[in-house]
């Protein structure tokens, strides 16, 4: 027990220091925070910034060190950790920050004074103690508050760390921490966390539909939904800004991020990835969350109706399409959410629409109300995977499944060479 304990210190011990003393690049001012040590790098020359040096006009000393994968270890080198101030935003809106090179109670921030210079100032007071931050295809820049076409860059000539005006090499941030823990990387990632988890999601994720305190969201990965006040209103479509924290809880199974908050919309947008997908069949645990419609329900004429969901054979759940405003009778398009209750998966209905019997013409892929060879060379395209669009109704020749496929396309061929479809 003695040795196993050892061990065990040993191993918390070395992952202690590997944390300490490892940074990795910075890609969102979301990461810049108060407090949090950071190094300045320019990756192709494998540099760090070092000590302040030099009389007439002093700069940035260049640290050797390496760089894998946006990683740097910085045990047994002499790159400085600069120790990062209380950000705030300047007359632009722009985020300002000052980063402090000083230790145990001595601060030395950096500074631009004149020239090239890069100094260091023992007190706030200069303007020119605070840097912008900017996010670049390099990293996360800084430039001088008081003169911004002063950038603080790395001279692979002299070699040196200074403020430059002119386009030298990029000195980017890197901040202190073990690679991976800097958020949750996808929806699918959230979602297996134990139940009680904070998280930080790092991810885009979209929003596919807001109702009430409820935000539902997608990503490449799967589905989320937010539980609980939400500042401001969403669109679907709207991408929202990596950086938000919440807690996954589940209620009955149904998983959803409970105490959000730094929830914002970022200028992206994805409407095609917020779109509600059309259930045709049974779903299984991976739906969970996802926005949906159901086409062509016939709700009657004395709603609320019974309304059952399967595949044919499998009925997953009977729900009661209640709290909707039908007319008297007709067919719906149902849109709802995927929810789970009592252990089974079920739609929960929010809204519907008059359902309009779309209009086609069989074979028609291309859409110009005509059959002919060119939606032959179409529909061949779009099986073998090329980025073509297509009239998904009209490419589905043989009318018996939502199947697209090479039979398709061989009776599109034989209706082009004798005039009728099989079925006629």
């Amino acid at each position: 027990m003695q040795k196993l304990f050892a061990l065990l210190s040993l191993v918390l011990l070395t992952m202690s220091a590997w944390a300490a003393n490892t940074y990795v690049k910075v890609t969102s001012l979301d990461q810049l925070e108060a407090g949090q040590k950071y190094i300045l790098v320019n990756e192709e020359a494998n540099v760090a910034l070092g000590a302040i040096t030099g009389s007439s006009t002093t700069y940035g000393s260049a640290v050797a060190i390496t760089v894998a994968d946006g990683v740097v270890d910085i045990d047994g080198t002499a790159a400085v950790e600069l120790t990062i101030g209380e950000g705030s935003l300047d007359q632009y809106g722009n985020p300002t920050w000052t980063f402090d090179m000083g230790s145990a109670g001595s601060h030395s921030y950096l500074i631009w004074t004149s020239g090239n210079s890069l100094n260091t100032a023992t007190g706030l007071g200069p303007v020119a103690v605070q840097w912008l931050a900017t996010v670049t295809d390099d990293g996360v820049v800084l430039a001088n508050k008081q003169d911004n076409t002063r950038k603080l860059q790395y001279n692979a000539g002299a070699p040196r760390f200074a403020c430059y005006t002119s386009n030298q090499k990029p000195a980017v941030l890197f901040v202190q921490g073990v690679p991976g823990d800097d958020g949750i990387a996808n929806l699918n990632e959230a979602n297996l966390l134990e139940d009680n988890t904070e998280f930080t999601f790092a991810g885009n994720a979209v929003v596919t539909l807001q109702s009430g305190n409820y935000l539902f969201l997608r990503d490449e990965s799967g589905y989320g939904m937010i539980n609980g006040a939400v500042d401001g209103t969403f669109v679907g479509g709207e991408v929202l800004t990596p950086g938000w924290t919440a807690t996954k809880t589940s209620d009955d199974g149904w998983v959803k991020y409970t105490n959000a908050t730094g929830i914002s919309a970022s200028v992206e947008t994805n409407a095609a990835l917020a779109a509600a997908q059309k259930l045709t069949g049974a779903v299984d645990e991976t739906m969970l969350n996802a926005y949906v419609y159901i086409e062509n329900v016939n709700v009657g004429i004395f709603p609320p109706r019974l309304f059952t969901l399967g595949d044919g054979s499998t009925i997953w759940k009977s729900e009661i399409l209640g709290g909707i405003n039908w007319s008297m009778g007709g067919n719906y398009n149902v849109y709802g959410i995927i929810v789970k209750d009592g252990g089974d998966l079920k739609f929960n209905p929010l809204s519907s629409e008059l359902y309009v019997e779309p209009t086609f013409i069989r074979g028609d892929v291309d859409g110009n109300k005509e059959v002919n060879i060119s939606d032959v060379i179409l529909l061949i395209n779009y099986l073998s995977g090329l980025d073509v669009e297509i009239d998904e109704l009209a490419a589905n020749c043989s009318l018996v499944d939502d199947q697209i496929n090479i039979t398709d396309a061989i009776m599109l061929i034989n209706y082009l060479s004798n005039g009728t479809w099989p079925d006629e």
